[in-house]
């Protein structure tokens, strides 16, 4: 906003004329004095100059958003492996608003000590590890996969929210490469992806069936 007050100052021109006055005078000696010449008074000063507006402040410089995403740093302090590192920096808006939900504190330590990851299209056999760190605010993290000799690949990797008695709540991605066909790309980041247990089975599945091009993809995670 501009604050800014000019001030003008100024007066108008004055001209006080006297009239003409031809009277002789007769002075001693006969002489004629002068007539009185008409007189005329100075014109008042011009009006004065109005002052130079002052500079106006800078504008507020404009922000340009950085085409990188924020990231933020969180420390483990609990790790369901030994080979993996101390901090894990992801961007802030996938971390979720509420540290992770536990409903049921013995599925939670089931899920911890998880045994791995499967997708039927790459082996049922071998299983991929798994990784699930917690953080020092109580995020549950989630990060794992599965590699097949022909090229196919899975990866999980996000935040766990809640733990129930026979589900788990995950937001994150999940992404399917180059199986059952090597063209095959899925590749989805949502919140509210649900594994559940059905059936008394050992593994937790991936509710979603058909969420990616229509094929049927049972994703497992074992304890």
């Amino acid at each position: 906003m501009d604050t800014r007050m000019l001030f003008g100052l100024g007066a108008a021109a004055m001209m006080t004329v006297l009239p003409a006055c031809a009277a002789s005078v007769q002075a001693d000696g006969g002489e004629t004095a002068a007539a009185v010449a008409p007189s005329q008074l100075d014109a008042a000063p011009a009006s004065a100059p109005s002052p130079k507006p002052s500079p106006q402040p800078p504008a507020p410089s404009e922000v340009t958003p950085s085409p990188y995403p924020e990231l933020r740093e969180l420390t483990v302090v609990r790790s369901s492996r030994t080979d993996t590192p101390e901090t894990v920096t992801v961007e802030a808006a996938e971390i979720p608003a509420e540290p992770t939900k536990i409903l049921d504190p013995t599925m939670a330590e089931r899920l911890f000590g998880n045994t791995g990851v499967t997708l039927q299209w790459i082996s049922w056999e071998e299983r991929g590890p798994t990784w699930v760190a917690v953080d020092e605010n109580g995020y549950w993290m989630l990060l794992g996969g599965q590699e097949g000799t022909d090229g196919g690949n899975l990866d999980i990797e996000g935040f766990i929210t809640e733990i129930g008695p026979d589900y788990f709540l995950y937001d994150g991605t999940i992404k399917i490469t180059g199986t059952p066909d090597e063209e095959r790309r899925c590749n989805v980041s949502k919140r509210g992806w649900r594994f559940a247990i059905t059936q008394n089975r050992k593994y937790w599945r991936l509710r979603d069936f058909n969420w990616c091009d229509g094929l049927t993809d049972y994703v497992d995670i074992y304890f």
